[in-house]
């Protein structure tokens, strides 16, 4: 009898590899290669291309004509009578006088203050952990799969009982300590004093103790207590740098694109939300047998294809400030006043119900939500489309099979519809957002100067800055930070929002 000695790992690996490279797999690979040449070229020219050459403008100072890179200063001053710099000698002028930060000028202009960007990111990722915590921790399974987190959240806490400690301590007098003003913005204004410090120096030792809990007690998750403790405490410090972080930014930056981001902000939470909903809505009840839903669908999916400078127009008309606009006759008639709209810088919440909020929580303004109302006329009819070529997938024999049992129309809807409708959902969802965060036209025309700049939302401002003032450099910058925002929000999603999908 003759036995074969198994090959080897690596052995193996090797004969997998020289089979890869010979025969039918690399002619197929060659193959594929050459089909997908094509696309990847078209993706490389009008895609990535415009995106490279747009970082390459924020490192310059433009003028109607580029004038220096920014990365060497030392050539901005007679930039008119000195060389090209692609003329000078590489490793005798250009490298001596290469400076990496000079290179985000641009960017530092933008943002104004970096510790406050690096606190504004900390908030966000403190926010992301406080709900890995709450939803990943506390679960039955997370005992052995989840010792990660607990580390996390254990170091989490080791480093925030410290950071207060620190500062109880030096408002205590204790000297020799740390400065803490870029960490803690705002710390002059805290008072400074025995009472405070032994607070804070409390808190700390809350915090040293909330991290015994968590390496010392695997089922810490099942104390409530410790358990509020840890998910709140997070939220609450998150919350604080994003605050802080964000003041920080806004009060040295460009306020102009900084506020630019909190309309856009408002536009995509005020539009999507009521986009998806009504979309679903009218989906549902467009999917029955009703009579007529053919010419249904048609009228609700004609908002979509009317051209979007043509409908800023008319709602333009419809929502103007005059007393007898169709807005007004139909506000007046529920009792309450005339209102200004598109012109109406006043937050919505203060200008329609008389309130006096202030700050971020008062939301929009009245002319941007106008800009909301058309946007979501514009796509409540193409989601009900989508979300009615979703329901056609399911299969009727689950709904049947469920009435058996017993389920009532809102059992059908609540636990077969909703969850198999959850990629339709989630894919509208991105894309609502995405187009949200480069929405320009529809913005541009229903914009008026009354408005005192709240509707001028990022894309806005990008185009403003670029067209207006001539400042190329500073727009690409305003262009690229957008482009991230964009990016960091669709992973967001896909983080938090794909795990929910129900792909069946």
């Amino acid at each position: 009898m003759v036995t074969q000695t198994p090959a080897t790992p690596a052995t193996s690996a090797t004969t997998n590899k020289r089979r890869w490279l010979t025969g039918d797999r690399l002619r197929n690979q060659i193959t594929g290669m050459l089909f997908v040449a094509p696309a990847s070229l078209l993706i490389g020219v009008f895609g990535l291309f415009p995106i490279t050459y747009a970082i390459y403008m924020s490192f310059h100072s433009w003028r109607i004509q580029r004038r220096y890179t920014l990365c060497l200063p030392e050539f901005a001053a007679n930039w008119r009578a000195e060389a090209p710099v692609w003329e000078k000698d590489f490793l005798t002028e250009v490298v001596p006088n290469f400076r990496l930060g000079s290179c985000f000028d641009n960017y530092t202009e933008i943002v104004g203050n970096w510790w406050g960007v690096l606190l504004w990111i900390l908030g966000f990722v403190g926010l992301f952990f406080a709900f890995i915590v709450w939803t990943r921790v506390f679960r039955e399974d997370s005992k052995s799969d989840n010792r990660w987190v607990r580390v996390i959240t254990m170091a989490f806490f080791i480093g925030m009982g410290i950071l207060v400690a620190v500062l109880g301590l030096g408002q205590l007098g204790v000297a020799g300590l740390p400065d803490l003003t870029p960490i803690v913005p705002h710390i002059q204004d805290i008072s400074i004093g025995s009472l405070a410090g032994v607070v804070n120096i409390g808190l700390g030792a809350l915090c040293f103790g909330l991290a015994f809990l968590v390496m010392r007690n695997p089922e810490w998750a099942d104390n409530l207590p410790v358990r509020l403790f840890t998910a709140f405490i997070p939220l609450l410090v998150a919350l604080y740098w994003v605050s802080n972080g964000w003041g920080m930014m806004i009060s040295t930056g460009d306020e102009d694109y900084l506020q630019g981001i909190i309309y856009t902000f408002y536009y995509a939470v005020g539009s999507i939300p009521v986009q998806l909903s009504l979309g679903l809505i009218l989906a549902y009840v467009l999917y029955r047998n009703i009579w007529g839903k053919e010419l249904w669908r048609m009228l609700f999916f004609l908002p979509y294809v009317t051209p979007a400078v043509a409908a800023a127009v008319v709602f333009r008309i419809v929502l103007s400030p005059r007393e007898t606009s169709l807005a007004n006759s139909i506000v007046t008639s529920l009792g309450f006043g005339v209102q200004r709209w598109t012109a109406e810088p006043a937050p919505f919440l203060n200008a329609m119900f008389g309130l006096n909020l202030e700050g971020f929580l008062a939301g929009p303004s009245m002319a941007l939500v106008s800009v909301i109302i058309l946007g979501i006329w514009t796509y409540t009819g193409y989601n009900a489309v989508i979300f009615l070529a979703g329901m056609g997938g399911i299969p009727g024999d689950l709904y049947e099979a469920a009435r058996v049992d017993g389920a009532s129309e809102y059992h059908l809807f609540r636990y077969i519809t909703l969850p198999l409708l959850s990629p339709v959902t989630f894919y509208l969802s991105v894309l609502g957002f995405i187009g949200t965060f480069k929405a320009f036209n529809t913005l541009y025309v229903m914009r008026l100067q009354q408005g005192l700049g709240t509707t001028d939302t990022a894309s806005i401002v990008v185009f403003d800055t670029f067209f207006k003032a001539s400042r190329y450099g500073v727009a690409t910058a305003q262009a690229i930070l957008l482009l991230l925002i964009i990016l960091a929000i669709t992973q967001f999603q896909r983080s938090v929002l794909e795990k929910r999908v129900f792909y069946g």
